[in-house]
């Protein structure tokens, strides 16, 4: 049986097939297509960690203010493996209040990463508005050095 993908799960597919090709330049088209752009603020939609040493987990977090004249909620966040995990603000976000997303990368590989983070709102459940971690994992420490 295969099931019909939803609107959510095509363009988190797209986005991780944009991740894929942008890794060489290490960055994506910054912006909100979506039904938030106006009302939510997201800082920032990419962020750059840099060289961070092998099997150290990364963790940074985007801050969500929403802009809009009523109510919040981040629905869902997705990330693309199970090397990532996300936390965010689960409680409604009043308009000029702010909440969180919290990302945690394993770094248990070695070299370049780019992560994609996909978040769906009240505001457009439908589709999945996307922001990005990237860095390099340094070479594991040889034993004995």
């Amino acid at each position: 049986f295969f099931m019909k993908p939803t609107r959510c799960f095509i363009f988190f597919l797209s986005l991780c097939v944009l991740a894929a090709g942008a890794l060489q330049g290490q960055s994506m088209h910054i912006g909100d297509p979506t039904k938030n752009s106006g009302k939510v603020e997201w800082t920032p939609m990419q962020i750059e960690t840099g060289d961070v040493p092998y099997g150290v987990p990364v963790e940074r977090t985007f801050t969500v203010r929403n802009i809009g004249e009523e109510v919040l909620v981040l629905l869902d966040v997705k990330t693309g493996c199970h090397c990532t995990v996300a936390d965010w603000t689960k409680t409604t976000i009043e308009p000029g209040q702010t909440g969180t997303i919290t990302v945690t990368y394993d770094a248990l590989k070695e070299g370049q990463f780019y992560k994609v983070i996909a978040i769906s709102t009240n505001f457009d459940p439908e589709v999945g508005l996307g922001l990005s971690m990237v860095g390099n994992v340094l070479p594991k420490e040889k034993e004995g050095q």
